[in-house]
């Protein structure tokens, strides 16, 4: 695109909306001298920079717009969800070695809700414990399959999208509490070279390069490349910390209305599983002082989790005449898992007793979303309507090597120092799941201030079950119709009210005792919240009070003593207040501060026991603030931020038997930039506060992270 300007007014009532690299340049051209009316300036291509509001580079630590609330892209005040943004500033000042520690000092989230756990990204939201299920990236599902996770590094994302609540008519099946959207990084049409080596706790180096540039003398191709070397350990004796990162993307745009863009990338890790250890005193036959204290960071030898993944997908764009777009995204992911544990079952007397399984997996991923958009203008408004159809399907073939043998950890010599045989074959099989979907979104914005959204669905899904052991199979088709509705006003004094009400779903594979196929559990939420933008954009103030509701909910039928069928009678409210504040506080100082207050509570339920019990993993009380200070005044170049969390003890399951005992935990960034070169150094944990992640009842805990450090020595070339 050629784009020759001339002086002329630049005004918004709403400055913050501005993306900076589209009508913020736009102004910028228009401020400088008449002179300068005839230089001509080369740009990306109009869809490519409208679409990089919602997938590009942020500065700073507030997002402008968001396509995850709103798939038609829109303001994020315009949302009527509570909803944040992780920032590409927050995710290279805080540099988080999961997706878990990028999200961690959002409202509203548990980070690691299971502890320690290099396998997956967990995190409970609302209340509601569901990273595995949660997980989208770029607009499609990324979901834990068994044992495979298809994970994604931080280094390779531009920002995380938290969207609190049912997410049903955007995304189809998905938990009640909500769902997080990765971004992957994407091409850009300005120059970037960048690159680092570092050196951390546990003997970790590290090294990383991010590069992308136009490739072509038209403008019309750019590449983007980044990679990621990692050979390390935790604090988890014989622990594996390793991984090798190649993501990379190229964008082709030949005109103002067309665009496509590539994605794909490569993985291989080797990391530590989850290691649930007893507590001493505590727990079921396992007397004070029994073990020694670094006994929840031993394991056996025999424990290693190993993976293989890559993926390979693209979005297209294309911008008719009369104001419509055809949208396409596709992704396909394969991942190879080879999981091997010696995990801990129960106590006795005289020690620990451990069986050992192995898990072979090979699942992949298919997933597109087709739409078509159609914005419009009255004279009383503005107008978007997405019409679209999605699909994913999965797939998993699980070999589990499994017999239950035991292996005794004496009390008098608490170590795994034997060996541990390969378990005979327990079971093989496969898993299939697909889903489709039609739905309608539509956004309109009136001159006023109001905005109205509303969007439907319907979703018909199927599963199926087959063990190649037993030469038997079973499958289960259920649909779905989900809505939701929502209004924002924008006042004058910067004020946005908002209130909406929006609906969920999840499949629920089983059958009742009767034998009659269990229906999905759907979740509703009415939400009404208050959101502040000065006038300067800097910041916004956040407030949400939501009522969430969970029904249908899966439970054991106690009449069945074989433990295999089900009832859904079980219901589970949330509801609470959020605040959030992101942005800039003054030229030095910017950062984000949360707060969550949160009652869950089992209303229905077929066990009596469970009933006005807490919902597990669901704190009442979390606080965090990270902060990010410019201290030129002290040292030309430094930048200190620091951050502090607080969660309140929560119970571990449904019985509330257990509570996980309350936790802060601080965190600490120092970057000193000179010249070309950026010196990082950061410490999670910085007190190293030992605490645990999760308690289950008479059982034993998982440890939180202890205290790791990281310096990295980067330069931009």
């Amino acid at each position: 695109m050629t784009l020759t300007y001339s002086p002329a007014p630049c005004r918004s009532r709403r400055p913050h909306t501005l993306w900076r690299g589209t009508l913020f340049a736009a102004c910028s051209l228009a401020a400088l001298p008449a002179q300068a009316q005839d230089q001509v300036i080369e740009l990306a291509p109009i869809i490519v920079r409208d679409k990089l509001q919602y997938a590009g580079a942020i500065e700073g630590y507030l997002a402008p717009a968001t396509e995850t609330g709103v798939k038609s892209g829109v303001p994020l005040s315009e949302v009527p969800q509570s909803i944040s943004v992780v920032t590409s500033s927050e995710l290279e000042r805080r540099q988080p070695a999961q997706v878990e520690d990028a999200i961690k000092y959002t409202a509203g989230i548990n980070p690691s809700s299971w502890g320690t756990d290099d396998r997956f990204d967990q995190f409970s939201i609302r209340g509601f414990d569901m990273g595995s299920t949660s997980l989208y990236r770029d607009g499609l599902p990324q979901k834990v399959l068994g044992f495979t996770a298809f994970s994604s590094d931080p280094y390779m994302l531009e920002r995380v999208d938290v969207l609190r609540g049912p997410a049903g008519v955007l995304y189809g099946a998905n938990d009640a509490g909500g769902m997080i959207n990765l971004v992957t990084k994407r091409p850009s049409f300005e120059p970037l070279a960048k690159a680092y080596a570092g050196y951390g706790s546990h003997g970790t180096v590290e090294a990383g390069a991010d590069w992308s540039a136009v490739l072509n003398a038209q403008g019309t191709l750019a590449g983007r490349l980044t990679l990621l070397l990692r050979d390390g350990a935790t604090e988890v004796q014989g622990s594996a910390n390793d991984r090798a990162l190649i993501s990379g993307g190229l964008t082709w745009a030949p005109s103002d209305d067309t665009s496509l863009t590539v994605l794909m990338h490569y993985q291989k890790d080797a990391r530590t599983p989850l290691i649930f250890a007893p507590v001493p005193g505590e727990d079921a036959n396992v007397p004070a002082g029994s073990l020694p204290q670094d006994f929840a960071l031993r394991q056996s030898p025999y424990n290693s989790f190993k993976t293989e993944q890559a993926s390979f997908g693209w979005e297209f764009a294309h911008r008719f005449g009369a104001g419509f777009t055809f949208n396409q995204k596709l992704r396909y992911a394969r991942q190879k898992t080879d999981y091997a544990q010696l995990d801990y079952s129960d106590a006795s007397a005289s020690g620990l007793s451990y069986y050992a399984f192995n898990n072979d997996e090979d699942a992949w991923t298919l997933g597109f979303d087709n739409n078509l958009e159609w914005k419009s203008g009255t004279g009383r408004g503005e107008n978007s309507l997405i019409a679209g159809f999605d699909y994913q399907y999965s797939r998993s073939d699980v070999t589990q090597y499994l017999d239950y043998s035991t292996y005794l950890v004496p009390y008098t010599d608490p170590n795994f120092d034997f060996a541990v045989s390969q378990p005979a074959l327990g079971a093989r099989g496969r898993t299939t799941y697909s889903e489709k979907g039609l739905y309608l979104q539509d956004h309109f914005k009136f001159d006023t201030g109001l905005s109205i959204t509303a969007g439907l669905r319907h979703s018909w899904l199927e599963t199926k079950v087959e063990d190649w052991l037993a030469g038997s199979s079973e499958t289960q088709k259920d649909s779905a119709t989900t809505g939701m509705i929502g209004l924002t006003y924008e006042m004058a004094n910067g004020m946005v009210p908002y209130v909406s009400y929006t609906e969920g779903f999840i499949q629920n594979v089983g059958k009742t005792i009767s034998g009659a196929p269990l229906d999905p559990s759907k979740s509703k939420q009415w939400e009404l919240g208050l959101r502040y933008l000065p006038d300067n954009g800097n910041y916004m103030l956040s407030a949400a009070l939501f009522d969430l509701r969970k029904t249908n909910v899966k439970d054991y039928d106690l009449n069945d003593p074989t433990w295999s069928s089900f009832t859904q009678v079980g219901e589970i409210r949330s509801r609470g207040l959020e605040l959030e504040a992101r942005g800039r506080l003054t030229d030095r100082l910017q950062g984000v501060l949360g707060y969550s207050y949160l009652e869950s509570e089992i209303t229905r339920s077929s066990d009596a026991s469970k009933l006005g019990n807490e919902n597990a993993m669901a704190p009442p009380h979390q606080l965090s603030l990270w902060l990010d200070y410019d201290a030129a005044d002290l040292l030309p170049g430094l930048t200190a931020g620091a951050g502090l969390r607080y969660n309140a003890a929560a119970f571990s399951t449904q019985d509330n038997l257990r509570k996980t005992p309350s936790y802060a935990v601080a965190d600490l960034a120092l970057r000193y930039q000179w010249q070309n070169l950026d010196i990082n150094f950061r410490v999670a944990n910085l007190f190293d506060r030992d605490y645990f992640g999760v308690c289950y009842d008479s059982y034993g805990c998982v440890r939180g992270q202890g205290r790791t450090a990281m310096l990295t020595v980067g330069t931009s070339f």
